[in-house]
């Protein structure tokens, strides 16, 4: 009769043991997938700020080109523009060559930006329509 009884108990701890194997498997495999999605969320945010800082520039170029007004065929001077984020500074390049027209209506701007952080690159082509300009073509590679 104690024999059995015996048995029993060692049994029962059997069991107990294998479902808290169960449970921290399951476990160490949810927080494995967590962290993973973690550490991806910080290379998609770290990208995004990139892109931001690219389109920054292009959006920097188109003005400086606006006030610059087709005023002849010299490309309007930048200066590199930084922008402040919580992760830290990111400084843009922006870089404005001719283009063929140079001046007056449907004058042609060259368009390059980079960003620290990154090692992708914006070009994209400006065009002057009156008084103001637009993107005809632009690139991220």
């Amino acid at each position: 009769m104690f024999g059995h009884r015996r048995r029993q108990r060692g049994q029962a701890l059997l069991i107990v043991l294998a479902f808290v194997a169960v449970f921290l498997l399951i476990l160490w495999a949810g927080l494995t997938l967590a962290s993973s999605a973690f550490l991806g969320l910080g290379t998609i945010r770290a990208d995004t700020r990139s892109t931001y800082a690219l389109d920054a520039g292009l959006a920097y170029a188109m003005q400086v080109i606006d006030d610059k007004n087709g005023n002849g065929c010299n490309a309007p001077k930048t200066s590199n523009l930084t922008l402040n984020y919580p992760t830290g500074p990111i400084t843009v390049n922006v870089g404005i060559n001719k283009g063929n027209p140079c001046h007056g209506n449907g004058a042609t701007w060259n368009v390059t930006i980079t960003a620290t952080g990154t090692s992708r690159t914006l070009t994209a082509l400006v065009t002057q329509i009156g008084p103001s300009s637009v993107v005809t073509w632009e690139g991220i590679q």
